[in-house]
């Protein structure tokens, strides 16, 4: 455990000489072609062409030999005439009339043409409108979660800094021994380690811890998170608004580093006035708030509680520091991060990490925040 700018802490719990107790710490475009085979279209016109052919007359050549003058009835004369007639309509039925001779149209005087105004030019092409400009759409990010209204704090009971409980209390039921047979995060250890803290919860006047019904499906940084704003609220201290993605990679490095955390890597436009960390080795969230907050003085697994020394108790005081006036007077916002791993010199218990920190400005998001445990069903 490492606090900024109070006085430094070792603050990390310690392994005991006893048997193994845990120390507290892509578009595809489809190109169709489409060819079209090429029809060539023979296109033949014949057609016969009808010649009529007239028929010919034939004449004699030269005069005729004079003869007796004879005179004609008028029988004889009248058949005559008749058949004139029906030759000479004959003839002017089947006799095709010439086509008739193209009209010219006599060309202007000259001067005239020399007199006539000059042709208007043709109209000049009315430009095309400039094509739109098609500008990209903007990428939608998505908006980060409003963070939910956090309920008052309601004072209850429990034991505030700079006070602290007068010893560490031993687990009843000892879960230790429940987890390390049922494995950590196990239903039997989570029931167990939830006993033994209400207990020890008992002994400040406090009641029941009251976890969201989610409480098994949240992310092991979430949990840390959940369980540490749980003891703040109950005693009536301001909860940390949310968890902080950059604080959560700080806490997920100490975690896998089985070490306390220090903030190294800032939000963008966010000051840090101040910082405290913890570190355990135990069954889980839970089994490590347990260690931080009722098994943390003389005689417990605290590497920094030397007899009496100040530095007992120290991770019980991070967790419950940053009160209501001193947020207001710093004119901060109190975050968290936290991490969970399982690096080998931690087996057969999980390291936890949690790191505290109050900030200038909120951050544009949060991973997660104690609105939504409220919602889930915490207090």
């Amino acid at each position: 455990m490492s606090r900024e700018p109070a006085p430094p802490y070792a603050n990390r719990a310690a392994r005991r000489q006893n048997a193994r107790r845990p120390a507290s710490r892509t578009i595809a475009r489809f190109g169709l072609m489409v060819s079209l085979p090429g029809a060539t279209v023979l296109a033949a016109t014949a057609g016969p062409t009808a010649v009529a052919a007239a028929g010919s007359r034939h004449s004699h050549n030269g005069p005729p030999a004079p003869r007796p003058t004879r005179k004609e009835s008028p029988l004889v004369a009248m058949k005559r005439i008749i058949e004139a007639e029906q030759a000479a309509t004959t003839t002017t039925s089947t006799t095709t009339p010439p086509p008739p001779s193209p009209t010219t149209i006599p060309a202007p005087p000259v001067a005239a043409v020399a007199a006539a105004p000059a042709p208007a030019p043709p109209p000049a092409p009315r430009a095309k409108p400039p094509a739109p400009v098609v500008h990209p759409a903007p990428v939608v990010h998505p908006a980060a979660p409003p963070p939910h209204p956090v309920p008052a704090p309601t004072p209850t009971a429990g034991i505030l800094p700079p006070a602290n409980p007068a010893a560490s209390i031993a687990p009843t039921p000892q879960f230790e021994s429940t987890c390390l047979a049922a494995g950590p995060l196990s239903a039997p250890c989570v029931a167990s380690t939830l006993e033994a803290t209400d207990v020890a919860r008992g002994r400040e006047g406090l009641g029941s811890m009251t976890l969201p019904g989610n409480y098994s499906g949240l992310t092991p940084a979430e949990q840390l998170f959940v369980v540490a704003d749980t003891e703040r609220v109950d005693r009536g201290l301001p909860p940390a608004v949310g968890l902080v993605a950059e604080l959560d990679t700080d806490a997920q490095a100490a975690a896998q580093a089985d070490t306390d955390p220090a903030p190294t890597i800032v939000p963008p436009g966010i000051g840090i006035l101040r910082w405290a960390s913890n570190w355990s080795e135990n069954a889980g969230a839970l089994g490590s708030n347990y260690n931080w907050m009722y098994d943390d003085g003389p005689g417990s697994g605290n590497l920094g509680c030397v007899g009496n020394s100040s530095g007992c108790w120290g991770h019980r005081d991070n967790i419950l520091g940053f009160s209501a006036p001193q947020l207001a007077a710093s004119g901060g916002t109190l975050v968290m991060g936290a991490g969970e791993a399982s690096p080998a010199a931690a087996s057969p218990w999980l390291s936890d990490a949690e790191l505290f920190a109050v900030i200038t400005h909120s951050p544009a998001y949060y991973i997660y925040t104690w609105g939504q445990a409220v919602a889930a069903g915490a207090r």
